[in-house]
Order: C-alpha cells, then sequence, then structure tokens
C-alpha cells in the first residue's frame, strides 16, 4: 500500500510539471527550445524599450564609399565632396582630435620626424611574445596624403585600412572632416623626401 501511495504521489508530481510547463508563455520542458522563448526577440512589436532619443538606425546613416570606390567608380560619388572648410577653428578641432585618436600610431608630425615618433611608431619589444620584435608602425606618408582627395582620406578614417582600425565608432562625420583638414594640412607643410 505503502508503494502504491508513493508511486501516485510521484505521478501527481510529473503530471503537474508537465502541465505548469505547457502552461507558460514559451515551452521549457521536456526540451528547451532556445528560438522560441521572449527575451530574444525584444525587436518585435512587444519590444523592451523604445530606441534613444536621437539615434539613427544603421541604415539610415548616409553611405561613405570605400576608398578603393572613389578611385574606381568616381562618377557614381561625385556628390561626396568635404563640407567642412579648412579654416582655423577647422584645424584646431582636427589637431585636438587628432592628438585623442591618431598621435599615439601616427606621431605629432605624420611619423616623419624620427626624433618626434610615439613608442608605438618606433616599435621595439613585443609584449605579446618573448623574444619577439614589433617594427613599429609604418608612417602615415605626407606625399600620399598629398596625392588623396579629402574624399579618399576621409574614406580611410571611416573604414580603416589594411592595418589602421576605423575611426568612425569615436568620431562623428563633422569630426573627421575635421581631421582630414587637420591632417591634410600637415601634410602640405612637411618637408618633401
Amino acid at each position: 500500500m505503502r508503494n502504491k501511495i508513493m508511486l501516485l504521489s510521484l505521478a501527481l508530481v510529473c503530471c503537474t510539471a508537465l502541465v505548469a510547463g505547457f502552461a507558460r508563455p514559451y515551452r521549457w520542458w521536456p526540451w528547451n527550445d532556445m528560438a522560441e522563448q521572449h527575451i530574444i526577440k525584444p525587436f518585435n512589436q512587444d519590444g523592451l524599450r523604445a530606441p534613444a532619443e536621437g539615434s539613427v538606425a544603421i541604415d539610415a546613416w548616409e553611405p561613405v564609399p570605400k576608398p578603393m570606390d572613389l578611385l574606381t567608380q568616381p562618377d557614381q560619388w561625385t556628390h561626396f565632396k568635404n563640407p567642412v572648410a579648412k579654416t582655423p577653428e577647422s584645424l584646431a578641432k582636427g589637431k585636438e582630435l587628432y592628438e585623442v585618436y591618431c598621435i599615439s600610431c601616427h606621431s605629432v608630425d605624420l611619423g616623419v620626424n624620427p626624433d618626434t615618433k610615439s613608442p608605438v611608431a618606433k616599435g621595439g619589444k613585443s609584449y605579446y611574445r618573448e623574444g619577439a620584435e614589433f617594427t613599429g608602425m609604418p608612417a602615415a606618408a605626407p606625399q600620399l596624403i598629398k596625392m588623396r582627395s579629402d574624399e579618399q582620406v576621409f574614406a580611410v578614417l571611416t573604414h580603416g585600412s589594411a592595418i589602421m582600425k576605423r575611426v568612425s565608432y569615436n568620431l562623428s562625420p563633422e569630426e573627421r572632416w575635421h581631421v582630414v583638414n587637420y591632417v591634410k594640412d600637415l601634410a602640405d607643410k612637411s618637408p618633401n623626401p
């Protein structure tokens, strides 16, 4: 008799657990199907919160061409021009931003003078691999910057290059144009090799 009561109690607990499990808004028993959980669908109509005020959807940004597109398809990007005039205020703002985001790799004068190179530009002992040497960051060659248009320099800042990280996550488009004006001014003032 005692065994029958134990078996009935166990059966009742199992049935209650099954009924309670399937009565939830998402299934959790006997299989946990992650695709059917409510918490991973926050951007449907019943989203968790509204977007922040002033936020812009990713696909709503004005597209910036890749540097190679400006060279290979220039007629498609004729509307893409530097909207920020090269004024003393723009150069001052560009210098301020350059000293925060660019100077660690490109040095004070684009890495032209070996005496003013930053530790990253100089290279030296690698802290990642024992016994290895870091050859240093190549200088941002002023002669190449002079050859490039403002728009090409802006595209490199936006998308990055082979070893340069993009700064579009840190700088707004207007701030990047100020940096372009400052870098082009630095390149124009640098001595020709």
